[in-house]
């Protein structure tokens, strides 16, 4: 049996974050500047939300919208899908999965924000420490619910080729891929 690895060994820190007034624009230099792709929203000091790169697409981007009238907070995804960092690693893939989110908050009862885990971390901290059986078991529980989509339907899951929790997968020949490892086969 192996070892349960708690989110708290994996998880990315210091956090990055962002005071819920602050505008679009302002928020999303920051996120270039720190090459992140979320950013975790506070108010008075708590986590209140997360905006990421796909926010800024969908809700400025697609719409027209002018960034420098819009406040993070109007464009945050809120409640927050928290995790502890107690919690182990193939209860927060599962919680990934389940919830639809790439990034999960840590935070912790004691110290509050104490770190965040995206399914980046997650994979790396998986196959780095033995615990390929649980990415096996997540892609096999995925690909039993595909079997009843269309093949060509988007599917959300863990990208077969490369290992990364996708919003987009295909069933390319029968493996599932993310636009990444379809766009290199062509």
């Amino acid at each position: 049996m192996e070892m349960e690895i708690p989110v708290r060994d994996v998880m990315t820190k210091p956090v990055v974050t962002v005071e819920s007034q602050v505008n679009v624009v302002k928020a999303a230099s920051k996120m270039v500047s720190i090459n992140v792709g979320c950013l975790i929203v506070i108010r008075d000091d708590q986590p209140i939300g997360i905006m990421t790169e796909r926010d800024l697409v969908g809700k400025i981007v697609a719409k027209a919208a002018d960034p420098n009238t819009i406040n993070v907070g109007e464009v945050m995804s809120s409640p927050l899908i928290i995790i502890s960092p107690d919690v182990s690693l193939s209860e927060a893939a599962m919680l990934m999965l389940k919830s639809g989110v790439k990034r999960l908050p840590v935070i912790s009862e004691e110290k509050g924000l104490v770190g965040i885990i995206t399914d980046t971390d997650l994979v790396s901290g998986s196959t780095s420490m033995g615990m390929d059986e649980i990415l096996s078991h997540l892609i096999e529980m995925h690909r039993e619910s595909v079997h009843f989509e269309d093949p060509k339907e988007m599917i959300r899951g863990i990208c077969e080729r490369c290992g990364q929790i996708s919003d987009s997968l295909e069933d390319i020949d029968g493996e599932l891929l993310c636009w990444s490892c379809r766009d290199s086969d062509r």
